[in-house]
């Protein structure tokens, strides 16, 4: 039986949900509150020290970290694999994970920074009521495990202002820089078939999307070919299909306001 604890828009909680339904895996699961802090429940605590999503139980058995689960899924479940066979593709997939998970040098890190910087952090102002540094730091204590607090404070603070927030955009530009490059040569990040690469990224994109954040391939056509590959495979669902359409809304609409300055520091 596989049960997977996991979030709604979380970047990482759709990974798995993205190979399930690539290979077709039956699954069950709990969509956790993070705003109302179910994961600093004892009982979700013993599976998964760090407080985050996802994690998987697989008959009785614990993974977590997104990019293990996901290559754990098809190890466990090798039909329809989603690892290329050449070992020189394979590694440059890895390489591709490693970037997500490569702490505040990441592509995670940079996408958490910019959705908080653009959007999130007024998820917090609405929640506390308040805009004040005391009501945020608050927030950040009942919704936040300690590493994501180091990683958002500055920008939770001071919006898009922030100097994380430039760097973290700009880390983004770098990394779908990389993709246009890398598509040029081949038809997935990977190789020439879809793999654990696009499904990780998948979500990555998807959040800059909805934030209204487009504009960033719009002169990277072998990006936007990509993407628009990526949305006509049925496994999208299981990451558009679980935002919220108010959630949706309000992302949309904070990260509008947001792309001017977005927009002046790449072009800085």
């Amino acid at each position: 039986m596989l049960y997977l604890y996991h979030h709604n828009s979380s970047v990482c909680a759709a990974k798995p949900r993205i190979v399930f339904a690539e290979k077709g895996l039956a699954w069950d699961g709990e969509m956790l509150d993070l705003n109302a802090g179910d994961q600093f429940r004892p009982e979700y605590r013993k599976l998964n020290l760090k407080a985050v999503v996802p994690t998987l139980v697989h008959d009785g058995r614990v993974v977590i970290e997104s990019n293990i689960i996901i290559e754990y899924l098809d190890d466990a479940f090798p039909e329809r694999p989603l690892r290329p066979r050449d070992p020189w593709q394979r590694a440059k997939m890895r390489e591709w994970l490693k970037w997500l998970d490569d702490g505040s040098d990441g592509i995670h890190w940079a996408m958490t920074v910019v959705s908080y910087g653009a959007s999130y952090r007024w998820q917090l102002i609405e929640l506390m009521g308040s805009d004040s540094r005391d009501a945020l730091e608050t927030a950040l204590t009942k919704t936040m495990n300690p590493t994501s607090q180091s990683w958002i404070r500055e920008v939770v603070l001071e919006g898009p202002r922030s100097e994380s927030f430039a760097m973290a955009i700009r880390r983004l530009d770098t990394m779908l820089a990389c993709f246009e490059a890398t598509l040029n040569e081949q038809h997935w990040l990977a190789g020439p078939d879809y793999s654990l690469a696009d499904v990780a990224y998948t979500s990555y994109v998807t959040r800059l999307e909805l934030l209204g954040f487009a504009d960033m391939w719009r002169h990277r056509p072998l990006v936007a070919a990509w993407f628009e590959r990526i949305k006509s495979r049925p496994s999208f669902a299981e990451v558009i299909g679980r935002y919220r359409p108010d959630f949706m809304r309000v992302i949309g609409e904070r990260g509008r306001r947001c792309w001017p300055e977005a927009r002046r520091l790449l072009a800085a």
